[in-house]
């Protein structure tokens, strides 16, 4: 396996290795666990609750979708030759349930964070730590399907062509690659939209974009190896409008939104220049208006399959 070696172009405690004097990669802040690796912007939380939110948010959005992926790579999944990969794999929620839905296929995930449970792991999946925004170490032409997905809050838009220049690169020739963004939230209510004000403005001051999902096709259109671009577009709501039917979606979504307030909690709160009962208390009232307002948000894939050259 290669390795690519080229970079592409508040009051914590930070926690310190047991094996070496190095300085590991996370710290906390008001009793949550935090990414602490120079030039990650990403935002939200690495310790247990987050990662009981991005299982449940997994199971959310594949039912939301009502599959894993739109990309066309049915035929790759019984091949015992497939290599997958998932960027930003967080807590293998995805790669696990693929591997496990395809147990003749090789998955890899990459993550900045520590590999996830080596208890659970299905023996097809295997863990690479590793930032990508210093290249993924993985020589050209490896993977049949480069997956990722949430990643909204992690890069700017100059990473964002950056990365995806490297999942091509490591992308296989008709191989084909996705990506899955959420959109901001449409029909707030008051409280809500100043909790989204608030998060807005944290991405912006951090060189993020939060309707980076309207630009994804854009990126693949740019990067001159796809062919045969696609998007789709799911919506979830969050309340009244919804159908009997689509009731407890809904109350599965506001639990997510929920849960991510409370991840927001640590940085927005102080940034909001509010107390910590008065987060907790506008998050209740949103809470409610998502409900109300039916508050809704877009989920948008993109795939594309790399060009053969001739």
């Amino acid at each position: 396996m290669g390795i690519c070696s080229s970079k592409l172009s508040e009051n914590s405690d930070s926690i310190k290795s047991r094996h070496s004097n190095q300085q590991i990669d996370f710290l906390f802040i008001d009793g949550r666990r935090f990414h602490n690796v120079e030039d990650i912007v990403y935002p939200l939380p690495n310790d247990d609750d987050e990662t009981d939110r991005l299982h449940f948010r997994h199971f959310l959005t594949r039912y939301i979708w009502q599959s894993n992926f739109s990309a066309p790579i049915n035929h790759l999944l019984d091949d015992p030759e497939t290599k997958i990969l998932d960027v930003g794999c967080g807590a293998g929620s995805w790669s696990f349930d693929m591997a496990t839905t395809y147990p003749s296929v090789n998955i890899i995930g990459i993550d900045i964070s520590e590999q996830p449970p080596a208890q659970i792991k299905p023996n097809n999946f295997n863990f690479v730590k590793a930032n990508v925004l210093e290249g993924i170490p993985f020589e050209n032409n490896t993977f049949d399907y480069v997956f990722q997905r949430n990643l909204m809050g992690a890069f700017s838009e100059q990473n964002w062509i950056d990365v995806i220049n490297e999942l091509v690169r490591i992308l296989k020739p008709g191989g084909f690659i996705e990506l899955m963004e959420h959109s901001m939230l449409y029909n707030m209510g008051p409280a809500t939209k100043r909790l989204c004000d608030a998060q807005m403005g944290g991405m912006h001051l951090r060189g993020t974009d939060p309707f980076i999902s309207q630009k994804l096709v854009k990126f693949l259109q740019n990067q001159g190896q796809l062919e045969n671009i696609e998007q789709e577009i799911r919506e979830c709501h969050h309340g009244a409008n919804s159908t009997k039917a689509e009731l407890n979606l809904s109350k599965s979504a506001i639990n997510n939104l929920v849960t991510l307030y409370a991840a927001w909690k640590p940085r927005l709160a102080k940034m909001m220049q509010i107390s910590s009962e008065e987060y907790d208390e506008l998050a209740k009232i949103s809470e409610k208006e998502l409900f109300e307002f039916d508050t809704y948000f877009k989920l948008v894939r993109v795939y594309a399959r790399k060009v053969v050259d001739k």
